[in-house]
């Protein structure tokens, strides 16, 4: 086998970290400036550098020094590769995110340089989920090269080899090269000796990074005496995987699994970038659907350019470093903007979308109105209710609960004057008196919408009388499905199916507090989150609401000076348990976890992936999820929904998320150099909501 040495000449760059969005575009234009400068001293020498942002940038700040670009990657001297917006974090990220990646940036790379990547490139992300294969294929690219994590100290089952083949659920499977040795830094003959003990080729990557610089002239003398040896030479990603699939395509191991963990503390770090991350994909889904229907509907001009627009703040915030949690402050004032912005956009774009169609539904007794005399809000003539259009934007029929107003209800009918169930409940929010809204049941078409009449006033309607199930008191709440029963706590001590006529809880279920005070904001080397040191108590409760549709009970638990306050919700007929939580987390370097023993036996824990799902052993290590994680035990099962947390950790028939976790910012070497002026993630009030069933 006539093996070889890739040199790859690269330059990690990380846009925003230690710095912020201006300084991060000036080390892109000088790292890429110096590379350039670079070609010209050193004929054969190639460059690789990933990142369809930075391109964009060049291209709209220095546009001569694009056109160079172009030029160079014409005659081979420079490669573009990763074939993704930044390198992203590889966990948090939805499925509909990666595809924007992917989209956006292929399409890019195509229009501007005459070709897609073909390599996806992840260096320094901190972990990759296990769908990535199947992605990466999907977007045109056979190959990826990572870094993270580390066979070592990380991820002890990894093959030796670092190129091996990397396979999805569904069989898709790339070549991957695992960095053994770092992506950057001096070429001493120790890396050399070190990369040919391997039975194939080897990479070997060098440059200055994080912060830019690329390769210096020391780098490229010392490449240009290794390749005199007559074993190595200067090349981009591609040119060594096209090698190893000509050459060496034999005895190449395979890895059936995703790649962690790394840094396992970023699934938790700064829950306000996470959830906003959560949020803006909906929005901007959501948006996007109605959208499009509209345009097919009512022939309106798609709004597609502004969409991109938006998805480009969103896949820049995914940047590793931000979505991770582990940036500085500033930097967070900047990513919180971005969000803002993709979520005004796809605020509006959704709105006037749904206007456009809700006006061309046949709702004649609308157009046939007047003003009820309630500041305008409701309409209503010849005992007609208002209109009310319902979309749901999904692609499976959904049935459930919409709200609506801020005022008395007296009735809802649907389209074929069918009476609806409805219950006025209490706002989620105040203006100094009591702000309702009436809850009433949806029964809607995939990507599809339906129509319902709200009556104001009973002499114009008189709603059917209906049967309340609901039992709610102050340490208890059930339905004709499920009951909880609290203790003085606000620990849940009983969660019984009565459809099942099982107790589902072990044992008591509560909210804990974990010590973190060893670790950092990564979590460098730290795989659990579990060492228990008290738990919330001195439960206060209170009866928020009840009535035919749902019920619910508010417990508020404290911590020393902490708060967490919890609306346990139960709807009718249903085996969900509906919480929405608040925190008032006032400790350092502490984690708030919530606990749910449930009674299954031996359970294998489920953790949802990005368009996927992986399933793994309950031995307690913190492992990233998206909207859902479960446990099963192939006859039960508990699922566990939330709409803004990553970090999950299943301890034998225990699953535990971490609802909130008071790092530092940017504490990048733990309590060795900690200060007096470090700033604590975390510790403003958080609000965020899960389920279980």
């Amino acid at each position: 086998m006539n093996k070889k040495i890739f040199m790859i000449g690269n330059a990690h760059i990380d846009p925003v970290w230690q710095w912020c969005v201006p300084e991060g575009l000036a080390v892109v234009k000088s790292t890429f400036r110096s590379a350039l400068d670079r070609m010209i001293e050193y004929p054969n020498y190639v460059f690789t550098s990933a990142c369809a942002s930075y391109y964009k940038w060049i291209k709209l700040s220095e546009p001569e020094m694009f056109e160079e670009i172009r030029q160079r990657i014409k005659e081979g001297r420079w490669q573009y590769t990763g074939g993704m917006w930044v390198q992203p974090d590889c966990n948090i990220p939805c499925g509909e995110s990666f595809a924007r990646h992917l989209l956006y940036s292929q399409r890019f790379f195509k229009e501007n340089f005459g070709d897609i990547a073909h390599s996806g490139y992840n260096v320094d992300s901190f972990g990759h989920n296990g769908m990535l294969p199947q992605l990466l294929k999907k977007a045109g690219m056979d190959n990826y090269v990572y870094h993270r994590p580390s066979r070592d100290t990380e991820k002890k089952n990894l093959p030796e080899s670092p190129v091996h083949y990397w396979n999805s659920p569904d069989g898709s499977s790339v070549l991957a090269y695992r960095i053994p040795d770092g992506y950057g830094g001096e070429i001493p003959d120790e890396r050399v000796e070190r990369l040919e003990k391997y039975d194939h080729s080897q990479m070997l990557f060098y440059g200055v990074g994080n912060h830019g610089g690329g390769p210096t002239r020391e780098h490229l003398n010392s490449a240009e005496k290794i390749i005199e040896k007559g074993n190595a030479l200067y090349s981009g990603v591609d040119g060594y995987f096209n090698y190893i699939r000509e050459n060496e395509n034999e005895n190449i191991p395979t890895v059936n699994e995703d790649l962690q963990h790394h840094a396992s503390g970023c699934y938790s770090a700064n829950s306000k970038i996470k959830k906003l991350n959560r949020e803006t994909e909906n929005e901007l889904i959501y948006a996007e659907k109605i959208d499009v229907l509209s345009s097919v509907l009512t022939k309106a001009q798609p709004k597609s350019a502004e969409i991109e627009k938006a998805w480009e703040r969103v896949m820049f915030n995914q940047f590793h470093d931000i979505l991770a949690g582990c940036s500085i402050k500033p930097a967070y004032d900047d990513a919180y903007a971005g969000f803002g912005y993709a979520k005004e956009t796809a605020l509006e774009i959704g709105s006037f979308a749904a206007e456009r169609i809700s006006w061309r539904v046949n709702t004649t007794k609308f157009f046939d109105a007047e003003p009820s005399g309630i500041r305008g809000r409701l309409w209503i003539r010849k005992g007609e209710g208002a209109p009310m259009v319902v979309f749901n934007p999904h692609s499976f029929p959904v049935k459930g609960t919409a709200s609506f107003g801020e005022h008395w209800v007296s009735g809802v009918v649907d389209e074929n004057n069918n009476d609806v169930e409805f219950q006025m409940v209490r706002a989620p929010y105040t203006d100094g008196r009591s702000v309702n809204r009436c809850l009433f049941e949806v029964e809607i078409p995939a990507y599809g919408y339906a129509t319902y009449f709200i009556f104001k006033d009973e002499q114009n309607y008189v709603p059917q009388k209906r049967e309340n199930q609901f039992s709610i008191g102050e340490r208890f709440i059930e339905n004709s499905v499920v009951r909880l029963e609290f203790d003085d706590d606000g620990r849940i001590i009983s969660y019984f199916n009565k459809k099942k006529n099982k107790e589902f809880c072990d044992r008591p279920m509560g909210a804990v507090v974990c010590e973190d005070r060893d670790s950092d904001t990564w979590g460098h080397l730290v795989f659990d989150f579990n060492k228990d040191v008290g738990a919330f108590g001195n439960a206060e409760f209170e009866i928020a609401e009840t009535g035919t549709l749902r019920a619910t009970l508010k417990v508020k638990t404290h911590y020393n000076n902490s708060e967490l306050t919890q609306y346990y919700t139960l709807y009718k007929d249903s085996d969900k348990v509906e919480v929405r939580c608040k925190t008032q987390f006032r400790e350092d370097y502490k984690v708030l976890k919530l606990t749910f023993p449930i009674a299954v036996n031996k359970p294998t824990a489920v953790y949802s992936m990005p368009f996927g799902f992986i399933k793994k052993s309950t031995n307690g290590e913190e492992e990233p999820a998206q909207g859902w994680t479960a446990l099963e035990d192939g006859t039960d099962g508990f699922a566990l929904i939330n709409n803004g947390r990553y970090s999950f950790c299943a301890i034998g028939n225990e699953m535990r998320m971490i609802a909130a976790r008071a790092c530092a910012y940017l504490d990048h070497y733990g309590q060795k150099t900690r200060d007096t002026n470090m700033e604590m993630l975390d510790r403003d009030e958080l609000e965020f909501t899960y389920a279980f069933m």
